[in-house]
């Protein structure tokens, strides 16, 4: 069995459906990982006073936009 044949198999064995489902499902939870993230900051941030909070805040919510922006991506492009 050469790469040809086995890639072929591999394909034939794994629709590409169900791969794109996949994908999406596992952005989908490392999204709701984003969102767990910002809410941690903003709880953090009542509890505990540092001059680079709203720093840090900015860069939890890019982090939540980038993992959406992401998951459209793959949405559209996959």
């Amino acid at each position: 069995m050469n790469i040809t044949d086995l890639t072929q198999a591999v394909l034939a064995f794994f629709p590409w459906g169900f791969a794109k489902l996949a994908i999406l499902v596992l952005i989908g939870i490392y999204i709701v990982f984003a969102a767990i993230m910002v809410r941690q900051e903003q709880l953090m941030a009542k509890v505990i006073e540092i001059p680079f909070s709203p720093i840090l805040r900015l860069v939890a919510l890019v982090h939540l936009l980038a993992s959406v922006i992401v998951w459209l991506l793959a949405l559209v492009l996959i």
